[in-house]
């Protein structure tokens, strides 16, 4: 009989903290309310984790490209000024990232170590990359964050630091592992596409744009062009033996005034033959044919910032400018209220486009064509929405030819 009392009793305490709740979790007509908690959404695509925590490699007393730096002394000095070594401190890249309250993935390809970055992220909540759910990280190094796209953020993989060179006996953990070196590791950050919300998209399609060309089908890769074949001392002391370059050459924009940079040249460029008289009255056709002729990708490529200017001057004897006419190689794009391409005219490799205009000649007066082309990081529009104007290198001039017209 008392555990039958028991049973009753029980269920009527029950009932009262069920309907209590209910009514704690109802509207005034008394209907239940439900409330949704926040889903956690577990990070999965490769873009979105950085190389977890570093433990040090056996033989190494530090994860710093410095460190790296007291042997291979000439890779070192490479890597310092490449834009890898820049990654992290480049003053546009931190002006975005302030834009977007530091968003994590855009911090990952910057800061490919965990020990980089001062939070570690599990994951984000209800699929928002702006809700990430962090904690501190215990093994954060400041001085390391500052090497951004450190040695190891390329060289190390399971426990040890990798080569490609099967003849090396170096003094820390070491293995030979070519294909982990290769193009894929590249495209790891050099092909990252994801619309992370309406008006932020990320577009680095430079791996899919060589997979698509002929460079591809040939086996040249990011190697072949990126990092040139070099037979020199790896490490100091007399033996040479064949590596690779470590200063990335690129776009050839340093991303400090006065730095040093290597370029690679995509383009090759084609003026239009001019007759060796006109008439006043005629028209004078003026072209430049742009041909993609050394690059595996596009030109431009990565950034959608990025942008080539073409100029076209018309001068007379005294220098005054009777003509002027611009053409933009790159992409235009809509950002708000979400942002889209609304075109583009970047050039793939081995192919070629022609910018075309016309002159009527008013005069018959002798004229000087000039021809300028210019390859520009940013626009001079958000290099001043950044408070970049002065101290931060935006273009260079890469190409430039007068030609002369002659009028009867």
């Amino acid at each position: 009989m008392n555990g039958a009392l028991n049973w009753i009793f029980f269920g009527c305490l029950m009932s009262f903290v069920f309907l209590n709740c209910n009514q704690n979790n109802a509207n005034q007509e008394g209907v239940p309310i439900i409330i949704n908690k926040p889903d956690t959404v577990a990070l999965t695509k490769f873009w979105e984790h950085p190389i977890p925590n570093l433990e040090l490699p056996m033989g190494m007393i530090s994860l710093s490209a410095e460190e790296c730096g007291r042997c291979h002394i000439e890779v070192y000095k490479e890597w310092k000024m490449s834009t890898h070594a820049h990654a992290w401190t480049d003053l546009q890249y931190q002006a975005e990232l302030e834009k977007n309250d530091g968003l994590f993935i855009c911090i990952n390809c910057h800061l490919p170590l965990q020990n980089q970055q001062e939070e570690i992220v599990s994951g984000i909540i209800d699929g928002d990359y702006f809700q990430p759910i962090k904690e501190p990280n215990p093994m954060f190094d400041e001085k390391l964050q500052h090497e951004g796209v450190t040695c190891l953020g390329c060289h190390y993989n399971e426990g040890s630091v990798i080569g490609g060179n099967p003849s090396v006996q170096p003094p820390h953990s070491h293995r030979v592992d070519r294909e982990y070196l290769s193009e894929r590791l590249c495209l790891s950050c050099h092909n990252a596409a994801e619309q992370i919300s309406d008006e932020l998209i990320c577009t680095f399609e430079t791996g899919d744009e060589w997979k698509a060309g002929p460079f591809s089908k040939v086996g040249v890769n990011c190697i072949g062009c990126h990092m040139p074949e070099v037979e020199r001392q790896l490490v100091t002391g007399p033996e040479t033996k064949t590596g690779f370059r470590h200063y990335f050459p690129g776009s050839g924009i340093p991303k400090v005034k006065g730095a040093k940079v290597e370029m690679l040249t995509g383009y090759s460029y084609r003026p239009a033959e001019l007759k060796e008289t006109y008439t006043q009255g005629e028209k004078l056709d003026l072209s430049l044919q742009v041909r993609n002729d050394f690059a595996g990708h596009k030109v431009p490529t990565g950034d959608p910032e990025r942008f080539f200017m073409i100029r076209f001057f018309l001068k007379n004897k005294n220098g005054e400018q009777v003509f002027e006419k611009d053409f933009k190689i790159g992409e235009e794009w809509e950002w708000y209220p979400i942002a889209k391409k609304l075109s583009e005219n970047n050039i793939p490799p081995a192919e070629s486009s022609t910018f075309s205009t016309e002159y009527l000649l008013t005069t018959d007066e002798d004229l000087i064509w000039e021809i300028l082309v210019s390859k520009h990081r940013i626009s001079k529009e958000s290099l001043q929405y950044h408070h970049l104007e002065g101290i931060y290198p935006d273009s260079i001039i890469v190409y430039q030819k007068t030609i002369e017209v002659n009028i009867e």
